[in-house]
């Protein structure tokens, strides 16, 4: 009777070694699945200032708005600051895309 138990001890450790490589490595892929699409979610976040207008403009109304504007950088940023006070959702970065974009194609 004194082997069973002895037995029994040994299974069990046997049964959560087993368990926690098969974490170990189902954490080290979850991990190396992220990176990737991490570094996937970054390749697709290169925007540029056309999508940006076509994206985040359109929400409120037609780029085309945008497009029969001639305004210099000054004025684009005017514009662009009003609509981000209005709800227009750019970071800084974005913002900075979209005003390049706007000044170089439909700048005076």
């Amino acid at each position: 009777m004194s082997k069973m138990p002895a037995f029994k001890l040994i299974f069990l450790w046997l049964l959560i070694m087993v368990l926690l490589g098969a974490y170990d490595t189902a954490s080290s892929q979850s991990t190396q699945n992220q990176s990737i699409l991490t570094g996937l979610l970054a390749e697709k976040s290169t925007i540029d200032g056309a999508t940006l207008l076509e994206t985040r403009c359109s929400l409120c109304h037609s780029a085309d708005r945008a497009k029969q504007a001639k305004k210099t950088r000054e004025q684009w940023d005017k514009t662009v600051t009003r609509m981000i006070s209005k709800g227009a959702q750019l970071t800084e970065a974005e913002k900075t895309l979209l005003l390049d974009y706007l000044a170089k194609t439909y700048g005076q």
